[in-house]
């Protein structure tokens, strides 16, 4: 397939550097210096005296399957091949930016790229999702795992180094990878699950060898995300951990966030001053949240910010605002298909709540889905963008 046809938005970057297929490497190693930042406000909302006029706002799964665009390349190229073809996923990334005013894009990719470097045979079948021909049945499957070539992640790296070319410091540029229990979960359950029976069992039955495959996922994890920031330009990082809620808190506590810990570290230790958000989906009792906010290295905290799902309780909003952190959400991504009129009501109400820090990142409370439709997304970023600077205008006044 002639993919170059769909590189619409990056044809322009790619003629202006006079990049290739074939030198796409070697330019990634040769280029020091990225356009100069434009728009700072996701960076700037991790600060609490940087300028404000208005809290920035971006979406998770901003670029998918909504959009026209992206269903033109899905038609003839397979998910992961999508993924691992740099150019592509760096023009699926800058999709929504075009289409809408957006403060950060999020690179295109997938929690399971790292597993299926380590051994893991994941394919993505239509309505069904992830499925994984051989999953972890007895801790004697882990010996199959294996660290990533790093040579076979350098496509995500070289994605997100055309993107922040393109992007042209317009607006700022987020990395992610999955936590390490959500990627464990997929790797012993051997796709999405309802009850999560298969991983319970290996956490409560077989905890060494979960601990050991937690761990090996957090080094892994770290050494990725700062690939992300090192050698692609990713400004921010995201860790996705959309299975927390599956256990109590005090299995949470216990038995995940050692290995979180592990992956907050590494990474820090390497890009202290790149702001790193947790994403614990689900997981809302505010004695995960107290330990999170306990974890430092040199006295600095190891969490900079935290996504909130749509049912977070006001202790848990105010511990985690207490504390000096940032906070990024949480409207209901259901609310998009409502009237306008409601859409803009719950706007409303989620910045009176949330945006009384300064640092507040609107965005939904998880993703966007297929069914989405394009009006309404822009409906949420336009309304959310007047509603914040309205707030602003009024805390001013008074």
């Amino acid at each position: 397939m002639d993919y170059q046809k769909h590189l619409k938005i990056l044809k322009e970057t790619l003629d202006q550097h006079k990049i290739t297929p074939e030198n796409l490497r070697e330019k990634r190693k040769s280029i020091k210096e990225f356009p100069k930042q434009i728009n700072n406000r996701v960076i700037d909302a991790f600060q609490s005296f940087a300028p404000f006029d208005r809290a920035p706002v971006w979406m998770m799964r901003q670029a998918g399957r909504y959009l026209p665009e992206y269903r033109e390349i899905k038609a003839e190229m397979d998910f992961f091949a999508t993924c691992q073809n740099p150019f592509i996923a760096a023009e699926i990334t800058l999709q929504p930016t075009k289409q809408f005013d957006i403060d950060a894009a999020i690179i295109f990719s997938d929690i399971l790229v790292l597993p299926k470097m380590m051994g893991m045979e994941i394919t993505i079948e239509e309505k069904k999702g992830p499925v994984i021909a051989n999953p972890l049945q007895t801790p004697a499957d882990i010996q199959k795992l294996h660290p990533p070539n790093p040579e076979h992640l350098e496509h995500v790296y070289d994605a997100l180094f055309l993107t922040r070319l393109a992007l042209q410091g317009k607006c700022n540029l987020i990395g992610f990878c999955g936590a390490p229990w959500t990627v464990f979960a997929y790797m012993v359950e051997g796709g999405s699950s309802k009850l999560f029976s298969k991983v319970k069992k290996w956490l409560y039955l077989y905890t060494e060898g979960s601990q050991q495959v937690l761990e090996l996922l957090a080094k892994e994890s770290a050494k990725y995300l700062i690939n992300q920031v090192k050698q692609g330009g990713a400004q921010v990082v995201q860790i996705f951990d959309s299975w927390a809620g599956q256990i109590p808190a005090i299995d949470y506590i216990e038995f995940i966030i050692p290995s979180l810990r592990i992956l907050f570290e590494d990474f820090k230790k390497e890009c202290p001053d790149t702001p790193l958000i947790m994403f614990p989906k689900d997981q809302n009792d505010k004695k995960v949240i107290v330990e999170f906010l306990k974890l430092t290295l040199n006295g600095k905290p190891l969490i900079d910010g935290f996504q909130l799902d749509s049912n977070i309780s006001d202790e848990t909003l105010v511990k985690i605002i207490e504390a000096n952190r940032t906070i990024q959400g949480n409207l209901e991504p259901g609310v998009l298909y409502g009237t306008n009129d409601i859409i803009k009501k719950r706007i409303s109400q989620m910045i009176e709540k949330l945006q009384t820090t300064r640092r507040y990142i609107i965005n939904l409370a998880h993703g966007l889905t297929p069914d989405h439709q394009v009006e309404k997304v822009r409906l949420f970023v336009q309304e959310s963008q007047r509603q914040s600077k309205l707030y602003k205008a009024k805390e001013i006044l008074e």
